[in-house]
């Protein structure tokens, strides 16, 4: 035995002559074919729960209980901790078994596998150590089966995942055996399913190599010709029945029960009808009298659970004849309406803000699954230097089941001392999700603003508005008439939510390029100053805009994951601007960005604000940063603890008077990233996430032009919890 020191807190309810598994590994020699971490799954019995890899809270708050079980403490101690894990022989032997035979389905047929233990302090720390040893292939895959269609499909080479020469793998195996089963089933051969198929392997060979051979179940062979025909047979849809609100194995009580009938679809329904009858025909590829297809039933449920009005769907089929099938989709409404509020709060170096929000939906408008969305937020945010700003946001947008849809937009700001700026939007968009792929797609086919300041003070146009500040573009009356378009993949799969996963999204946008074409020959006014053309006498902006964020859930242990995140966002102005619109721009710091900084305080490059209200207005950008990786764990039901750290920063394109050391260089901007860390708090209601987060700086990059030399943010260097922190309120995760 290995002797190594632990706390002996940690044992305080592990029974004498009995030890806690402190420590799991795995230890593949050999290959690098196979990860230790696929493996650990087939362990039976694993060390207690450990928040960032060491730290086992959860058994610690489960010691801090008494041995008397009836106080309160006591009591809760236990339910919200985690007992220890007590050491066991037996299933040390048992995962052995299991961790040879995923090795035996991996072709590793010679693996085997052995253990070595280090104990001390009534603590085990369990390694298992397994010899792969050279894998089997391939030699020959033949495939002897009775059936013409089935037979074809099997030796269809450009899609079967088995061949020749690969490694021996019973995973991969089986996926075939799915893969057959299901072409099968979508040629209309409803009652195929892959258990009807098996492999049989030949491994005698002393030369490595394995003969497998796919065949029918003996059990299919023995059965009598009419169940044999049975499953060999092709199945035509009769009709298609559509029950809402309604169970057509349950007979409903105390309420009436209407149908009806057109072109081989039946309606039946309860109450109030749902949904018009062209609706749910529109959205269901399932149709009378073609064949049946398990590749449009797929469809059918993605289809139709994207009707804004429907909770669930369940696509069931009856046999009416030899060959026919009734198809019975029954279908559930969900909430109509519903109301929803949010609140968000910062604060950082004596400065607050606040914001709070409502919502109301309407999922039905037309009982055609048309959507209506009504949205309003107000924020105010006030400083010590007296300074203060509010800001008015509303919006209602009418989603059809089509996808189409069309918004519009309000946007009222307020700075006393700076100026009052209006923001009148809409669009029409278009959305098309491919839910079983994980893509969903939005196109911006029109997105129009116009902004509108009617006020501005003396001191902010003296400051910022002047002929040779390029900030004044985005000060004044403009347009913004653009498209674009924006798309989000995700490798999540609600049948398997533990198995990590990625996010992607990206945007790409241009504004200005359509009005540009046809200024000259619908003869627009052209400003005087800037020479820029002009739409009904106020200018309008030009410029493109692109943006990727890429998000990675690695799941670690149940309730336990390391979550990496990065964004890249670049806006370049040209043609009619010589800046990006205000509304358009980048800021960084906040929530969601570089927590260690208020939001918007944060930037461009190694700018330093004057902590002046008016100086906002300077902190935006048209290249961003982020890169953030978070650690959160679970520790009790909705409670959730996060540690990050957070990188990042926002540069201009060109070299801004008003914006020194803000200006995006190859040979700078690595020493402009900004750095903090900090932990969280999520409770996590599973129909919302309430975050608080407290951040701190690290690195500072304004302080690389300040002579100061103290940008990174430690205790030798000063570090001043007033300015150098930042409290954040949120709800949602931030990436």
């Amino acid at each position: 035995m290995i002797i190594t020191l632990a706390s002996c807190n940690l044992t305080k309810f592990v029974p004498q002559d009995q030890y806690l598994l402190n420590d799991v590994k795995i230890k593949v020699e050999d290959t690098k074919d196979v990860a230790p971490a696929d493996l650990m799954k087939y362990v039976q019995q694993k060390e207690n729960t450990e928040i960032l890899g060491f730290w086992k809270l959860q058994l610690g708050i489960y010691n801090t209980a008494s041995l008397d079980t009836a106080k309160w403490t006591s009591k809760n101690a236990r339910k919200i901790g985690e007992a220890p894990v007590i050491f066991s022989e037996d299933l040390v032997e048992s995962s052995c078994t299991h961790l040879q035979r995923a090795m035996h389905n991996k072709g590793y047929f010679r693996a085997t596998v052995d253990t070595a233990t280090h104990a001390k302090d009534r603590k085990v720390n369990l390694q298992y150590i397994i010899t792969a040893n050279q894998p089997y292939t391939l030699r020959q895959y033949t495939m002897v089966l009775p059936h013409s269609e089935l037979n074809n499909i099997a030796h269809n080479r450009r899609q079967s995942l088995v061949r020749p020469g690969m490694q021996y793998d019973a995973d991969v195996l089986n996926q075939e055996r799915q893969r057959v089963a299901s072409a099968m089933r979508r040629r209309g051969y409803f009652y195929f399913n892959a258990e009807y198929l098996q492999f049989v392997a030949d491994s005698t060979r002393s030369t490595r190599q394995i003969d497998v051979e796919m065949r029918l179940q003996d059990y299919v062979k023995q059965m009598d010709e009419e169940q044999q025909d049975k499953i060999f047979r092709q199945y035509t849809i009769a009709r298609v029945h559509f029950h809402i609100d309604y169970d057509p194995e349950r007979l409903p009580e105390d309420e009436e029960m209407f149908s009806s009938m057109q072109d081989g679809y039946v309606f039946t329904w309860v109450g109030q009808k749902l949904l018009r009858d062209k609706i749910l025909m529109r959205h269901c590829p399932i149709r009378p009298n073609e064949p049946y297809n398990e590749l449009l039933v797929e469809r059918a449920y993605a289809r139709l659970n994207q009707l804004a009005p429907v909770k669930y769907v369940d696509i069931s089929f009856e046999p009416i004849s030899a060959d026919e099938l009734d198809c019975h989709i029954v279908l559930s409404r969900g909430k109509l309406n519903s109301v929803s509020a949010e609140v968000e709060g910062t604060y950082s170096a004596g400065d607050w803000g606040v914001a709070a929000g409502v919502g109301y939906v309407n999922r039905n408008l037309f009982r055609g699954a048309e959507e209506l969305s009504v949205n309003g937020r107000a924020s105010y945010e006030w400083r010590q230097n007296g300074g203060r700003a509010i800001e008015a946001k509303a919006s209602a947008g009418l989603k059809f089941s089509s996808a189409m849809e069309v918004d519009l937009s309000y946007n009222f700001q307020n700075r006393p001392d700076e100026y009052t700026r209006s923001i009148f939007g809409a669009g029409l968009n278009y959305d098309l999700n491919q839910t079983r792929i994980g893509l969903n797609h939005h196109f911006r086919f029109l997105d129009i603003s116009y902004v509108y300041l009617p006020w501005i003070s003396d001191a902010f146009r003296d400051q910022f508005l002047q002929a040779t500040n390029i900030l004044k573009y985005s000060y004044e009356n403009h347009f913004i008439v653009g498209l674009g378009y924006s798309g989000n993949y995700t490798t999540f799969r609600a049948r398997n939510p533990h198995r990590s996963y990625w996010n992607i999204y990206y945007n790409i946008e241009t504004a200005g390029n359509l009005l540009r074409g046809l200024a000259k020959p619908l003869h627009f006014g052209v400003d005087s100053v800037s020479g820029n053309y002009m739409l009904l006498k106020t200018p309008f902006a030009q410029f493109a805009k692109g943006d990727l964020s890429v998000t990675f859930n690695q799941m670690l242990v149940p309730n336990h994951r390391l979550v990496w995140h990065a964004d890249l966002g670049v806006a370049v102005p040209y043609g009619n601007s010589q800046t990006i619109p205000f509304e358009k721009r980048y800021f960084a710091g906040g929530s969601n960005s570089v927590r260690g900084w208020a939001a918007r305080t944060l930037g461009p490059g190694g700018y330093k604000g004057n902590g002046m209200l008016i100086d906002f207005n300077n902190q935006s950008g048209d290249i961003r940063l982020n890169m953030n990786v978070e650690y959160r764990a679970k520790v009790w039901s909705f409670i959730e603890l996060a540690a990050f750290v957070d990188a990042g920063n926002i540069w201009t394109i060109f070299d801004y008077e008003a914006q020194p050391n803000g200006h995006f260089k190859w040979t700078e901007f690595y020493k402009q990233i900004a750095l903090a860390y900090g932990i969280g708090l999520r409770l996590d209601f599973s129909f919302f996430v309430f975050r608080v987060d407290f951040g701190v700086k690290l690195y500072d990059p304004a302080r690389l032009y300040d002579g100061s030399h103290s940008e990174w943010r430690t205790v030798p260097n000063g570090l001043n919890w007033k300015d150098d922190m930042a409290f954040h309120f949120a709800i949602g995760y931030p990436f």
